[in-house]
């Protein structure tokens, strides 16, 4: 068993939009994602395994194991200028060449089978630095998407040739040859660590091409959590770095006081 796609139901979709948010640079993608599942609702309906993804399990806080898998949602549309979509998202991607090239395959049959002539994929820009306001870049395979994506904000054009490493790129590549087009939407993160922020900014963007509002109330909580967790992380270094001598303490206020 290379890789097995299970059904739980087969959804009945008109002209869906593939959205993908596996694993990645800050989890950007695959945060997002998940956040529009959550906030639409969307419903499961197929689960994917494969023997190229790694072969461990992860073990829940109640003890319970997790397999390696991707997962497969719907949602229908519920007002004019809305489409249905597809999401796809998971735990892992494939830990090798040959496996990413065919976990894409497997993840357009599933999406061609239901009719899906578009796509967006999601995922983050590592610059290596904190970004508090994070830009969007884009990439697409088909040029008519560029004046939508700048019509959003979204920064296209670069000083230099780029790469897109993982499914967010492939996706795009194998599902041009397919007729299937789209672009690829990644938020600014630092790579350093979990990035809501670069999530929400990827979300804001989506939403607004798909005309699908949704509430960022929950991500934006996950914002202010995780800036807390990187300043106390960032405190503990800092004092580290002081106790071994390797940047000078700052003086306390009491100190200071005595400063002439």
């Amino acid at each position: 068993m290379q890789f097995e796609v299970v059904f739980t139901r087969k959804p009945e979709l008109r002209s869906p939009v593939l959205i993908e948010g596996l694993p990645g640079i800050g989890h950007v993608g695959k945060i997002a994602a998940k956040h529009m599942i959550r906030e639409l609702r969307a419903k499961k309906f197929a689960r994917l395994y494969s023997a190229t993804f790694p072969p461990h399990v992860i073990i829940k806080k109640t003890g319970m194991i997790e397999e390696m898998k991707n997962e497969f949602y719907y949602w229908h549309a519920q007002e004019e200028g809305q489409r249905d979509l597809i999401f796809v998202i998971g735990n892992t991607q494939s830990t090798s060449p040959e496996g990413q090239y065919l976990l894409c395959e497997k993840i357009l049959d599933v999406a061609q089978e239901l009719g899906a002539k578009e796509m967006f994929t999601l995922g983050g820009l590592g610059v290596g630095r904190p970004v508090d306001n994070p830009k969007v870049f884009g990439a697409v395979n088909h040029p008519r998407y560029i004046p939508l994506l700048e019509e959003k904000g979204v920064v296209m054009k670069r000083d230099g040739v780029g790469q897109i490493i993982g499914v967010s790129g492939m996706l795009l590549s194998q599902g041009k040859r397919r007729g299937i087009y789209g672009a690829c939407l990644m938020g600014e993160t630092s790579g350093f660590y979990v990035d809501p922020n670069s999530a929400r900014a990827v979300l804001e963007v989506l939403t607004a091409i798909l005309q699908v509002p949704i509430s960022m109330e929950k991500l934006v909580k996950r914002v202010k959590d995780a800036a807390r967790r990187v300043e106390e992380a960032q405190r503990l270094e800092r004092k580290m770095m002081e106790d071994m001598g390797i940047i000078r303490r700052e003086p306390s206020d009491e100190v200071m006081r005595y400063i002439g």
